[in-house]
């Protein structure tokens, strides 16, 4: 069987028409496109005929990533000095056009770092549960690794299911498993619970890498497990089947978490108390912030400095404003000084 044939034989077992998409495009979903790219799905919010993304693998000749025997390169991830390294949101952007000028540069509203890419660009999608069971029958150590976790966490397999590399049906060098875990909102915050309680009781079971705690991430028998959860009830959705409108670029704000219910999401959403706008006191307002590296790290009674976008959903009949935040770079906490802590006071009327 020639390189070609064998990448079909593979793609063909657990790609999915996009015909299937009944009520749009799910978080952690990963499409193939006409071109051989796989493009990443983050989040809900999708403008008409379209779904927002990020190329994740794309054809190279001289690529190091094999994927059914061809080869492929990183569009999130290089090296330097013989160490994996992140390539910064704008940069790849920027590389998103110079592979294909003919993506449209145009303003997501919500996020400054992902693309609008058509409907029609693609040939088919990835669908995490039957990737998971495809997954769970090629490589058993996912297999184990899941059922494991599945009795861990007290989730029957039916409502898990598999994304990153491992849901094209390819195993990379790492041994971590990016594990989808779909419930209501209620579920998913107790079995986030039950992961924090783990890692609390047993610090070995932290992920710490390039430097940070990912709060979400646990080991557990060796094996590191990345969950991303998914709404089962999509009318639980903040941000789906609306339409955003700029209301004033850059701006800064202040706000305490008076509502966490979906920050363990993508994109985590938290609603803001005690809130000033560019030194104005403005009502309760919600926060929509569209990095996945900041899922679960927001907290009741937390005390946040934003600079963003403020915009107006329009959901259902309703209108309401909320604010986004595109970069975790833009988000602050309030933090202690040496010495006595001194806790900065909102800011002052205009």
């Amino acid at each position: 069987m020639d390189q070609h044939d064998y990448f079909e034989s593979q793609i063909g077992q657990i790609l999915c028409p996009t015909s299937d998409f009944k009520k749009g495009v799910l978080d952690t979903t990963y499409l193939m496109r006409h071109d051989g790219s796989f493009v990443y799905v983050e989040g809900y919010y999708q403008p008409p005929g379209k779904v927002i993304g990020k190329i994740i693998y794309y054809p190279k000749e001289d690529g190091k990533i094999d994927i059914h025997g061809r080869a492929y390169a990183s569009m999130v991830k290089g090296e330097k000095d013989g160490q994996a390294t992140y390539i910064p949101h704008d940069e790849q952007i920027r590389r998103h056009y110079l592979l294909d000028p003919a993506i449209g540069r145009e303003d997501l509203v919500v996020t400054k770092f992902h693309v609008g890419f058509p409907m029609a660009d693609f040939r088919g999608y990835f669908n995490d549960r039957l990737s998971l069971f495809y997954a769970m029958g090629k490589f058993p150590l996912v297999g184990k690794a899941v059922e494991n976790v599945s009795r861990f966490l007290d989730i029957p397999i039916s409502r898990l299911g598999i994304t990153g590399s491992t849901a094209l049906g390819r195993r990379g060098e790492h041994s971590d498993v990016d594990l989808v875990i779909f419930g209501t909102v209620e579920q998913n915050r107790e079995t986030a619970a039950r992961i924090a309680d783990h890692i609390h009781r047993h610090p070995d079971a932290r992920v710490v890498e390039f430097g940070k705690l990912w709060p979400l991430r646990f080991n557990y028998q060796g094996i590191e497990i990345c969950p991303a959860y998914v709404y089962l009830d999509l009318d639980e959705v903040p941000l789906r089947n609306c339409a955003v409108e700029l209301v004033k670029d850059d701006v800064e704000a202040f706000g305490t978490v008076s509502d966490d219910a979906h920050a363990i999401f993508m994109p985590p959403v938290v609603r803001l108390s005690d809130v000033w706008i560019d030194g104005k006191r403005a009502d309760d307002i919600l926060l929509v912030v569209y990095d996945g590296s900041l899922r679960g790290e927001f907290y009741l009674k937390e005390r946040l400095g934003i600079r963003g976008r403020l915009v107006r959903v329009k959901k259902e009949g309703r209108e309401f404003p909320a604010l986004c935040v595109s970069d975790a770079g833009d988000i602050t906490r309030q933090r202690f000084v040496k010495g006595v802590p001194a806790i900065a006071p909102a800011p002052p009327p205009a």
